[in-house]
């Protein structure tokens, strides 16, 4: 296990890691913009059939994210990792081979998408903790931001890529080109597991998880609400999948390959706000509420932008300020929870944060539907940003001094 250095000069393991992320993360950043431009067409438009994709997507962070997290706690979080790796391009297969043969409907897509997310939901927490056991405590803010900085530039690739291969071949190429991603991954954190201690030992885990019975209510008041705010925000703040088509075909009438440029500004502001953290020192308590509320002050403006270059401006920063959230809130998560907590702490962060997709996206699609694209984007904007200022206001109003557990 590493700890106490640069993680980009000093950890090959490291270097390796994050370039194969890179390749897959191209794959993955074509394979969800090709997901929801079928998606849009499959439902002619409709904005509550989008809806039904982005809840079979993202249902299962909701309904199987406990259970995640002590899945990851009880095995090396690289395992885990690889299986669920060769689950999701098992998914893109099943979407990309019918495509080519000519078949689909929004019912198998709902079906695959379900699969999809359930890869997904145990794997983002494994990633989360194995980067911890690659980098170390010391690290952790670092490494964070600059594995975030380098997959960013996948998706600047990949949004615009799945667009010039959907004008040009169509949607099937992009499933399979992002099944073949997945390949490197899979060999890598195999080999890895063998050279990587896990921050906590799958012993200590099942003794922690075996006295615990009210897991959220247990863990610290600070990491609570940073999972609040971030279901605020990815709940109902970031559903971009759900807005985006709609502004794209019906606002400002986009192509495939304009459509996938918002995809591609959006990783850009990424980018901006990866570096600018991996600048910055261990996170405060208060900044995930800080970064909340620009971005909910960005989306409101997103929302009244009346000429595409504008709205594609507002994009690149609600891309950097939602980077820097993830960043702060889950960094500050990994540095003060027990480590017998870990597992369950992120998965309590993710669920709040990816859950609560399936409701806000029904929500947002209704609004859409009842009363206009741009008010869907006005109404998530103006609650993310009144919560945010009240979270920070709370938090002013009770200094508490903050010591990561280890590491320091």
């Amino acid at each position: 296990m590493h700890h106490g250095y640069d993680p980009t000069s000093h950890s090959p393991e490291f270097r390796w890691f994050v370039g194969a992320q890179t390749v897959s993360m191209v794959g993955n950043a074509m394979t969800n913009t090709a997901l929801y431009w079928l998606a849009i067409h499959l439902a002619h438009g409709h904005a509550v059939g989008l809806s039904f994709v982005a809840t079979a997507q993202f249902l299962p962070m909701l309904v199987l994210g406990r259970r995640a997290g002590l899945l990851t706690e009880r095995h090396r979080p690289s395992r885990v990792l690889a299986v669920t790796t060769i689950a999701e391009c098992a998914g893109a297969l099943a979407i990309g081979v019918p495509l080519l043969a000519g078949w689909m409907t929004i019912w198998y897509l709902c079906v695959l998408g379900f699969g999809i997310g359930c890869a997904q939901t145990v794997g983002l927490p494994a990633g989360q903790m194995f980067m911890l056991d690659l980098v170390g405590v010391r690290e952790l803010r670092r490494g964070a931001s600059v594995s975030s900085m380098v997959t960013g530039l996948a998706k600047i690739a990949g949004p615009g890529l799945a667009g010039f291969l959907i004008a040009t071949v169509g949607t099937g190429p992009v499933f399979l080109a992002d099944a073949g991603s997945f390949a490197g991954v899979v060999i890598l954190l195999l080999w890895l597991s063998q050279k990587i201690t896990p921050t906590t030992s799958p012993a200590q885990a099942r003794a922690a998880t075996a006295r615990r019975f009210r897991w959220i209510l247990d863990l610290p008041r600070s990491i609570r609400l940073a999972a609040t705010m971030a279901l605020l925000i990815g709940g109902f703040g970031y559903q971009f999948e759900i807005t985006n088509p709609l502004i794209a075909t019906r606002v400002f009438h986009f192509s495939a390959e304009a459509f996938g440029l918002l995809g591609t500004l959006m990783a850009v502001g990424g980018i901006a706000g990866s570096y600018y953290s991996s600048r910055r020192p261990n996170p405060r308590r208060s900044e995930f509420a800080s970064w909340a509320l620009v971005f909910g002050i960005a989306e409101c403006l997103a929302a009244i932008m009346p000429t595409p270059w504008a709205y594609e401006t507002v994009m690149v920063v609600i891309g950097s300020t939602i980077t820097l959230f993830a960043i702060s809130a889950t960094v500050y998560i990994r540095q003060t929870a027990q480590p017998h907590q870990l597992g369950q702490a992120l998965s309590a962060y993710n669920a709040a944060f990816i859950g609560f997709v399936p409701a806000g996206s029904f929500v947002v699609a209704a609004v859409a539907a009842l009363a206009g694209i741009r008010w869907a984007l006005v109404g998530p904007g103006l609650a993310v940003t009144i919560s945010a200022a009240t979270v920070l206001a709370l938090m002013r109003a009770r200094p508490q001094t903050w010591r990561p557990v280890a590491g320091d």
